[in-house]
């Protein structure tokens, strides 16, 4: 696993995965957590050197960390984000995040559900 300031084996960049989250809560600060990643991985390489593979590699170790941590088995355990890119109509290139069934399931569940206080 590769450490740079983007991945989320540093502990003082304050990452969702060191909070005391569990189920919908934990969800939530993967997801700011992978946007932080896709963020890093966008510099990156409009800084000019940045392989896909390298942002795949910190979002494996992020999916691992959760898993570790048994912040939310019931959502992370056996699920994976597959990073795609892609260029759009305007020639804008993109990173996107292909999530597994499961995960992608249990995000749209917790979207849909406004109002509700994440736990």
């Amino acid at each position: 696993m590769r450490h740079s300031s983007s991945t989320p084996g540093n502990s003082d960049q304050g990452w969702g995965w060191q909070q005391p989250a569990q189920g919908s809560a934990a969800l939530a600060l993967f997801i700011d957590d992978l946007h932080r990643v896709l963020q890093a991985h966008t510099a990156r390489r409009l800084a000019g050197a940045s392989p896909l593979s390298v942002a795949q590699d910190q979002v494996d170790a992020l999916l691992a960390r959760y898993v570790e941590m048994r912040k939310a088995p019931e959502i992370f355990e056996g699920q994976s984000v597959t990073l795609k890119e892609g260029t759009d109509r305007d020639g804008v290139s993109h990173t996107v995040p292909i999530f597994s069934p499961h995960l992608k399931q249990a995000l749209v569940a917790m979207l849909g559900q406004p109002g509700k206080q994440a736990q």
